[in-house]
């Protein structure tokens, strides 16, 4: 029997690591016995494993963790931080995630990969390619969960997401979809087949569905796809929009997306690029823009 240890290097964010998940389920339909280290160790490293998979996301946590693994034997270093065009073999891409690895009580996955956009600020184009269906909820979601993750990056131009849809409605799941939906595909039948899917944020706490409004380009779509949604009986209420800012728009843009997008009903948040954090970011994200007007705040501060 192998002694599997599996290092999710960014733990601390919270997000469970799919593919460790799924490789820990692999590795235990082999009889062997599987550990998990949360967080980049800061001690010697470990001995008595026959095998490590090292898994980096975030860039920020390169250098630590490739300093970590060049102190270890028989090391397997994957994730995007790493390495965009590592994949999965098919045996352990598709199977079913082990989800007790983080002791979770839902399931999550991908029904399709890449996306149809090609976004300057983003990797999926690099590191997924152009969309293509993948695996149905099915594969992934375990029967004892009432409680989704979908991973999709544009699920709505995924070539199933009607039939996706359709089996969350079937099984009565509370779905999170957790990139977001793209505004600009919105149909009207869409629009009520969301209303009729008991959708999420995160935490399964919060009524939530979560699109962007990154560009100036698009405008017209976003309106245009509110009025689908609030037409469908959704409450606007549940809607946030992710508004970046620092890539392509001057302040003035900025300004003129949160306002507009608070005017018309729905929760504006920021998302400043390379993270870069700033007065308007607070002033969006913490919704101070609901009760003190922008000017005052940034005298104030």
């Amino acid at each position: 029997m192998m002694r599997i240890l599996l290092v999710d290097a960014d733990s601390k964010d919270g997000f469970p690591n799919l593919a460790l998940m799924k490789i820990s389920a692999w590795h235990k339909e082999q009889g062997h016995s599987v550990e998990l280290i949360k967080g980049i160790p800061t001690t010697a490293p470990l001995n008595g494993y026959d095998k490590t998979y090292l898994s980096c996301i975030f860039f920020q946590n390169r250098d630590r963790v490739l300093d970590y693994a060049s102190q270890l034997d028989n090391v397997v270093l994957g994730g995007s931080g790493i390495d965009l065009d590592m994949r999965l073999d098919d045996d352990i891409e598709h199977i079913m995630p082990d989800y007790s690895l983080y002791d979770l009580d839902f399931s999550m996955g991908f029904t399709s990969r890449g996306c149809i956009r090609n976004c300057g600020f983003c990797i999926v184009p690099e590191k997924e390619g152009k969309i293509r269906d993948h695996a149905p909820i099915s594969e992934f979601h375990d029967p004892e969960h009432k409680k989704i993750v979908l991973l999709d990056n544009n699920f709505l131009a995924s070539p199933r997401w009607q039939r996706n849809l359709s089996y969350i409605q079937g099984e009565g799941l509370k779905v999170n979809f957790n990139q977001g939906l793209d505004i600009r595909l919105l149909t009207e039948e869409m629009a009520y087949q969301l209303a009729h899917t008991k959708y999420y944020n995160w935490t399964f706490k919060i009524r939530g569905l979560h699109f962007a409004f990154d560009d100036m380009r698009y405008e017209e779509d976003v309106w245009k796809g509110i009025d689908l949604l609030e037409n469908a009986g959704i409450n606007l209420a549940h809607c946030l929009f992710y508004v970046l800012i620092g890539y392509n728009t001057t302040e003035d843009q900025d300004l003129y997306r949160i306002r507009s997008l608070y005017e018309r009903g729905v929760h504006p948040y920021v998302m400043p690029y390379n993270k870069h954090k700033s007065h308007l970011t607070r002033w969006v994200n913490r919704r101070y823009y609901q009760w003190v007007k922008w000017e005052d705040y940034l005298e104030s501060h």
